[in-house]
């Protein structure tokens, strides 16, 4: 068949070979039925026709471009193709109008006629799928009612969704993509019926006749029509859809009334997909009760935070960033595709890419062009001088933004703002508003630029006007903001205690006096005081004394005669200080007495205990630490709660007591019922270790997510070392061995940056080697092993170290150092349950073939894990402790809690599917090996070298009887005779 573009035809002739063909005639219409395309040259120009099938049917289409658009028109049939409609073609896509006589055509752009057949491309054509394109099936699945709106700001992925959405439905999609020239009825429901001959090529084309006659049908009368012959093509086409873009740009009330008529009596056969940066104004109240409309707004279309991620992950996947790294631009960005898709761009041009996460904001030159190009230069004036004067406001209100504008209609204005979708949010509490965050940081940058002189008495307006509603902390928050440090420090004073008792807010606290300099600090002892005891647990020592040495400095300058009594008791403290740290004693705050806030401080002097159950010995300071955890309810203080509540739950932890630490994290959540403060990480980072040791790694992950949002800003970064290694333990326990390496890297690289108080390199070191084991790489492990344990001893490097030898097949020394850290560490190393040394101690035994000793350990192991549900450290050692467990299982001693513990870790761990299978024999030898003690196996190896009786006592130092008892029970167990037997049966037991 040709595929020729070379044949032109006029109104009467075809110029084919071997000679010219009438246009209308029997020739003309079997030479269409054996090409696929030709020109036409008319009056009014040139266009090509081209042959296309749609559902198995051959239609004609004509395109043609025009001022650099590509506009296509339907012609019909191949019996259709007459020279009249050739002609007419010819003149509708050059732009023209046909007059009522068909003579000469008068010009008339399309924009001012209701010309619908005639329609850019890009107008009814899906635009291609990004190639980091990532399915969203949480999306997909919901888009299946009869009508469903998506709205949200720009750059959300609407228009992907539903692309990606088309490609899976499982029935065709005709996608109309609205601008300006749509807003009239007639227009707009004439490019509906041309988006709709995408997928029915012969569909509407009376109904379209009329909208172009001069007696136009009325938009009520249109629909009528329509609907009825939708209905009419059910049996060819029993269901598709229909999707209107771009639906910001209907606003006329004619036709919004049409289109509320159409809703109300969709045709059954299809489906409604309306789509718009703003929530259409349509009555939907009755469709939404009846189960018939899905709504996705922006906070259904912002990625979740593994969407994020795996999206981020598309563009960076030789070198990739850690989870820890990628979850800051994805938290930044909020879920904003555009966001994430403008920041991993900028991200690929860094050299130092975590810099660049730390640093990246909404002022970047790639958000800041979105920002101008879709927002700002589309807002009158009025309003862009509203985004940019409240920009510095966290939240937004209209009364406020009326205060700091000097200027009346602010919640008018927010109303507006957010229902046009200009990147706000509405927040819980009512007439309440903020900007996107990155939106926020553009709006900054901006601000900035264009009225640097007004920023100061802004924040000057924000912070009078807090102080009036009582909001002390938002005030504080302002003046801080324009150095007014005086002010700021009062304020801080006059709120401290309370912020702590009613808030449970220290990182807050921390941040604004390490703004506030030395020579303001100084003149409030209140602060001072405050300060020490919350860095005292939270700091790193060499911060807090850069901190008070640059008091003292200033103080030591001045003569005493000079300082204030305020000044002269902030002098004392610090010097007190200086001799706790000279003896190398922990700080021990003195008893103060302020008068009514003496309970308050001191609980507060109570937390140094903290630091002292974490530096050494915690069980010495447990019962004083849970009178303070008592004291701390009953005075309702929600700080102390949280922090006394927190440890006591994280030791319960490590000391293997699963349910009662979670019984007392429960407590601590559970005492406050608003929004959780921010030391409350503490407590469900516990809940995380938790669920990971019962191996329920979503409820591990889903707790590990809520401690890194109810503490997003730390001062300290304690938690977020904790929080980035339990998410690492997490990864590893989920298989993802790369991203946990990748995550461990991200901790270390943290604490190096700003050293945790709690934390030091070798912990990290250790935690990084297990990891490498898991995945295989011994070498890179030892050696990480061997760098953590240059400081000194360290369980941690301990921990890993005999793991290692375990690998090396060094069992007798891994055996050794087990031992030594059970010994040392009876309850718990420092950071770990000693669960997992034990359960390690039986496979180094067990590879000795030391199989009694074995059993006792792993047996003890099991009697302490299964009230407790203690499943990891079995499961990640399964290939070697399936033995031990399958010969307990033989024993007849075990609880029905042991019993049903041991076969949960069997079907975990996939015993039967994955390991090989132990044969009943096999069992039975490693019973009667496990019935040989200790004393009995090293009388044997005695036997096998020949010793006497005689000699064997002595060696063992009792008694010749004492040996002869012995031997009766070894022949009794072994089944054997004498000692050649029991020799023999022993090496075939491996026991010598």
């Amino acid at each position: 068949m040709h595929k020729s573009d070379k044949f032109i035809a006029t109104n009467e002739l075809l110029k084919a070979e071997p000679s010219d063909i009438r246009v209308g005639s029997d020739a003309w219409f079997a030479w269409l039925s054996q090409h696929d395309k030709f020109s036409f040259q008319g009056k009014s120009g040139r266009f090509t026709a081209q042959r296309e099938v749609r559902r198995n049917t051959t239609y004609w289409y004509a395109y043609r471009r025009r001022s650099g658009k590509l506009f296509k028109l339907y012609l019909g049939k191949t019996d259709e193709l007459t020279s009249e409609l050739l002609e007419q073609t010819s003149i509708s896509l050059a732009g023209q109008k046909i007059s009522e006589h068909n003579t000469a055509p008068e010009t008339e752009t399309i924009e001012q006629r209701i010309d619908t057949p005639l329609l850019p491309l890009d107008k009814i054509n899906s635009p291609a799928l990004p190639p980091q394109l990532l399915t969203r099936p949480r999306l997909n699945c919901q888009i299946n009612t009869p009508l469903t709106l998506i709205y949200a700001p720009s750059g959300f992925g609407k228009s992907t969704l539903l692309n990606d959405w088309k490609r899976t439905c499982g029935h065709p999609v005709a996608r109309l993509l609205l601008d300006d020239g749509d807003n009239q009825p007639l227009r707009f429901w004439g490019s509906v019926i041309v988006a709709l001959q995408t997928i029915l090529p012969d569909f509407g084309r009376e109904l379209l006749n009329h909208l172009h006659s001069a007696s136009a049908l009325d938009p009520s009368e249109i629909v009528s029509r329509l609907t009825s012959e939708i209905i009419g093509t059910r049996a060819a086409l029993p269901r598709f859809c229909l999707a209107l873009d771009d639906f910001q740009h209907i606003n006329d009330p004619k036709t919004y009334d049409s289109i509320q008529n159409w809703i109300k009596h969709l045709p059954p056969n299809m489906q409604l997909v309306i789509i718009g940066q703003n929530k259409p104004p349509l009555s939907l109240g009755d469709l939404r009760a009846r189960g018939i409309l899905t709504e996705l707004d922006a906070n259904d279309l912002r990625f979740t935070l593994d969407e994020g991620i795996r999206y981020l992950r598309q563009y960076h996947q030789e070198d990739p960033l850690a989870d820890t790294d990628l979850e800051k631009l994805v938290k930044h960005t909020e879920g904003w595709a555009t966001g994430l898709t403008l920041s991993a761009l900028a991200l690929s041009k860094q050299q130092d890419r975590r810099q660049f996460i730390d640093t990246f904001s909404g002022a970047h030159i790639y958000l800041r062009e979105y920002f101008m190009e879709t927002v700002l230069q589309h807002c009158n004036p009025e309003t862009q001088s509203f985004l940019l004067k409240t920009a510095i406001l966290k939240h937004l209100t209209g009364g406020l933004c009326d205060a700091i504008t000097k200027q009346t209609g602010g919640e008018e204005m927010l109303s507006r703002l957010w229902q046009d979708n200009l990147f706000i949010v509405r927040l819980e509490d009512q007439g309440w508003y903020r900007y996107h965050d990155l939106f926020a940081e553009m709006l900054l940058s901006q601000l900035q630029t264009r009225f640097p002189d007004e920023i100061s008495q802004l924040h000057q307006r924000a912070a009078q006007w807090y102080r009036q509603q009582y909001a002390p902390a938002d005030a504080v928050y302002h003046l801080l903001s324009i150095m007014a440090w005086e002010e700021a420090a009062s304020l801080i004073e006059e709120m401290a205690l309370r912020e702590l008792e009613q808030y449970g807010e220290d990182s807050r606290l921390l941040r604004w006096l390490h703004e506030i300099p030395a020579s303001v600090v100084q003149k409030h002892k209140t602060l001072l005081h405050v300060y020490l005891r919350l860095a005292d647990v939270a700091l790193p020592r060499h911060k807090i004394e850069r901190f008070i040495s640059d008091i003292e400095i200033n103080l030591s300058s001045t003569s005493l005669s000079r300082q204030s009594p305020e000044e002269r008791e902030v002098l004392s403290e610090i010097q007190h200080i200086h001799n706790n740290w000279k003896q190398n004693q922990i700080f021990t705050p003195p008893a103060w007495h302020a008068g009514e806030n003496d309970s308050k401080w001191e609980l507060l002097n109570g937390l140094h205990l903290l630091k002292q159950g974490h530096s050494s010995a915690p069980e010495l300071w447990e019962n004083q630490i849970v009178n303070l955890f008592d004291k701390a309810r009953e005075q309702h203080n929600l700080f102390v709660v949280m922090m006394a509540g927190g440890f006591l739950a994280r030791r319960a932890y490590l000391n293997g007591q699963l349910r009662r630490s979670e019984k007392i994290a429960q407590q601590v959540l559970e005492f406050h019922q608003g929004k959780l403060p921010e030391p409350a990480s503490i407590t469900l980072t516990v809940l995380s270790q938790i669920y990971l040791e019962r191996n329920d790694l979503s409820k591990a992950q889903k707790y590990l997510t809520q401690a890194q949002e109810v503490d997003p800003n730390p001062t300290s970064t304690n938690m977020p070392v904790q929080i980035t290694v339990q998410r690492a333990k997490i990864q590893a326990a989920q298989g993802k061995i790369n991203e946990a390496l990748a995550t461990m890297q991200a901790a270390r690289s943290l604490h190096s940056q700003r050293p945790s108080a709690i934390w030091n390199d070798q912990d990290l070191l250790a935690y990084e080697s297990l990891i490498l084991l898991r995945k295989g790489d011994i070498l890179s492990a030892e050696s990480l092993a061997r760098e953590s344990e240059k400081a000194g001893e360290h369980y941690l490097s301990q921990l890993a170290r005999a793991q290692i030898l375990l690998a090396k097949n060094q069992a007798d020394v891994a055996e050794k150092l087990l031992t030594q850290l059970v010994t040392q560490n009876p309850n718990s190393l420092l950071y770990e349950p000693l669960m997992e040394v034990r359960v390690l101690l039986s496979l180094a035994l067990i590879a000795q073939h030391k199989t009694h000793h074995a059993l006792q350990v792993v047996t003890e192991a099991v009697r302490l894990a299964a009230p407790e549900r203690f499943f990891r450290p079995f499961l990640e050692n399964s290939i070697g402790s399936i033995p031990l467990l399958l010969l307990m299982l033989k024993t007849e001693k075990l609880t029905a809690d042991a019993q049903l513990f041991i076969r949960e870790v069997l079907r975990v761990s996939g015993y039967v599917d994955k390991y090989p299978q132990i044969s009943q024999a096999e069992i039975e030898t490693l019973f009667i090996a496990a019935s040989i003690s200790q004393r009995e196996q090293e009388v044997l190896q005695l036997l096998k070298n020949g010793t006497a009786n005689r000699a064997i006592a002595d060696t063992l130092s009792v008694s010749e009887s004492t040996i002869k008892t012995h031997l009766g029970n070894i022949y009794i167990k072994l089944g054997v005779k004498n000692r050649t037997q029991a020799v023999k049966r022993a090496e075939e037991l491996k026991l010598v």
